[in-house]
């Protein structure tokens, strides 16, 4: 049996929505488990029919199911019944319907609030998390009133006012944080890993052993900078606030997508993240623009958060190394379906690549004291 999972913003979807929301929707961190059955779901009617049936919904004729993008933890599908149309969410994760819980008590609470999200939708048995036969395992978003995803732009001032108040927001209206810190966010691997996993890639003439070779200093010296977060800090937060989880709706509003990672974390250390995700060049040098209007629309918005020193980038450095870590095991691991592999084996180009200097760091730690005290 496959666990599923189906999260759903019940109205009319366009297409460039549904295919904006599936890039955001697939990106999960975290979730711990084994891999389950690969390639499980398949576009035939038999997938949509199954789907359907688990969450309610009415296959018609003519309705499809289609690959759109896929992350290291799952694969979003469009799930298109015509006049609706949903991303389908394939987990290669086990996950259970109790972990789940938590996130549909807080995302509800903070739509109430105003904040544009998505709602979830229960299905067999009021449950988030359904289990059919092997052929397929699900997750799927839409959107309400038929909104559709606007083109945009990272160097848009506006836009950066904007993100720097939903985050801050998000922050005032945070609820107590439930359960400890998961060790994704706020611990490292050790130093020895780099090398062990180095030497294990050049060992199978992977090409990426030397590259992680060459950055082990680098990945040393930041994890360096990953301490614990303090206790009497914590709320619930989004925990993956990059780029990608953020539409632009028709009506220029933001509206936050993807909510499997939210817990508990220090506003702070989410406040860092969010720069380094929005407001870093490629080249690795900030938009201090940018990052200025962020932060002071943070604040503004009544974000509580304070970058008080090179700290409280620990978050985003746990999150990389760690997502480095459990890539480079799945790259390495022959067992591994091939095309977890070929993923895996691109995602650790792409971290290495982006690794950010602790001179950012501290830069980015100076602009946010000049603008928020």
């Amino acid at each position: 049996m496959c666990g599923l999972s189906l999260k759903v913003w019940v109205g009319r979807v366009g297409r460039a929505w549904c295919s904006r929301l599936a890039r955001g929707a697939c990106q999960v961190a975290a979730i711990i488990g084994s891999w389950l059955p690969w390639g499980v779901i398949c576009r035939g009617s038999k997938s949509v029919e199954l789907v359907c049936g688990a969450f309610g919904l009415t296959a018609g004729p003519g309705a499809s199911l289609i690959p759109v993008s896929r992350g290291a933890m799952g694969r979003v599908w469009c799930l298109d019944l015509g006049a609706e149309r949903y991303a389908v969410k394939e987990l290669f994760w086990e996950s259970d319907e109790e972990s789940l819980r938590p996130e549909v008590t807080f995302t509800a609470h903070l739509e109430s609030a105003g904040i544009r999200l998505p709602g979830s939708l229960p299905g067999r048995g009021g449950r988030f998390l359904q289990e059919l036969a092997p052929i397929m395992m699900v997750a799927g978003c839409g959107c309400t009133g038929g909104l559709m995803a606007c083109p945009w732009t990272l160097a848009d001032p506006g836009l950066a006012v904007q993100i720097g108040d939903l985050a801050g927001r998000l922050h005032a209206l945070a609820r107590p944080a439930w359960g400890a810190v998961d060790p994704w966010y706020d611990r490292v691997p050790g130093p020895a890993t780099w090398d062990q996993l180095a030497d294990a890639a050049r060992g199978q003439g992977a090409g990426w052993g030397e590259a992680m070779a060459g950055h082990a200093g680098l990945l040393r010296d930041l994890a360096d900078l990953v301490t614990p977060m303090a206790g009497d800090r914590l709320v619930t937060c989004h925990r993956d606030l990059h780029s990608d989880n953020v539409l632009v709706e028709a009506s220029g509003e933001l509206a936050v997508l993807d909510w499997d990672d939210a817990g508990p974390a220090c506003p702070d250390r989410e406040l860092a993240g969010l720069l380094m995700f929005w407001h870093v060049h490629d080249d690795g040098t900030a938009d201090d623009a940018a990052v200025q209007r962020t932060l002071a629309a943070y604040r503004a918005g009544g974000g509580p958060g304070r970058l008080r020193d090179e700290q409280s980038f620990g978050m985003y450095i746990a999150c990389r190394l760690n997502f480095l870590e459990a890539q480079a095991s799945v790259a390495l691991d022959p067992g591994a379906a091939p095309e977890h592999r070929a993923y895996a084996t691109s995602e650790i180009s792409d971290t290495l690549a982006r690794l950010p200097m602790p001179s950012l760091i501290s830069h980015l730690t100076s602009l946010a004291a000049a603008t928020l005290g």
